[in-house]
């Protein structure tokens, strides 16, 4: 009885120590939903939220302000759509954030975000990471103390694109060619 009990504890121990070599952390580049982060190079992406924006209401016009005056009148069916993004670097060096951004639909259209003026502060710009746990926004931000807890990323959309969900936020870096990482978005 006692070499068969040895036996099992010891078939259990051989199994756990098994197991843990299985225990390394997978590289996520697509996101199911807004709450995962992915990985794109030495950085990890983690869209706070989106949402269709309001110009009319106060808060949202300010997360609007800086948008090419010739971009920023809406068409009868367009819309408003903003997208928080934070970024981390767990590396030991610093890693520049990505510089290309899209919105997909189901059919393959795809929609860049609008082009805003150093007046917004709010909005997503290219930008070095620091190591060993750097972030963007920089944690002593507006951008990073604001309920979103991100950097703005802003899109204009033909409001019919919102039948063809879900809608993917494409991430890519220039610096890393053919890489991307993606995120279903939560509209």
């Amino acid at each position: 009885m006692f070499r068969r009990l040895l036996a099992l504890t010891l078939f259990a121990t051989a199994l756990a120590g098994l197991a843990a070599c299985g225990d390394k952390e997978a590289t996520v580049s697509q996101g199911e939903s807004e709450a995962i982060f992915v990985t794109l190079g030495e950085l990890q992406y983690q869209v706070q939220m989106s949402r269709q924006l309001n110009p009319a209401d106060s808060g949202d016009s300010d997360l609007l302000a800086g948008v090419d005056p010739t971009e920023s009148t809406l068409g009868a069916d367009d819309l408003w759509f903003g997208v928080w993004v934070r970024v981390f670097n767990s590396s030991d060096s610093v890693a520049t954030t990505a510089d290309n951004f899209k919105i997909v639909d189901t059919r393959g259209e795809e929609f860049e975000p609008m082009i805003v003026d150093e007046s917004n502060k709010l909005v997503f710009r290219k930008a070095p990471v620091g190591a060993d746990g750097g972030q963007y926004p920089n944690p002593n931000s507006a951008a990073a103390n604001l309920p979103t807890a991100g950097a703005i990323l802003i899109f204009k959309l033909p409001n019919p694109v919102l039948d063809y969900r879900p809608l993917e936020l494409e991430i890519e870096s220039s610096e890393i060619p053919g890489k991307k990482a993606s995120v279903t978005l939560d509209v």
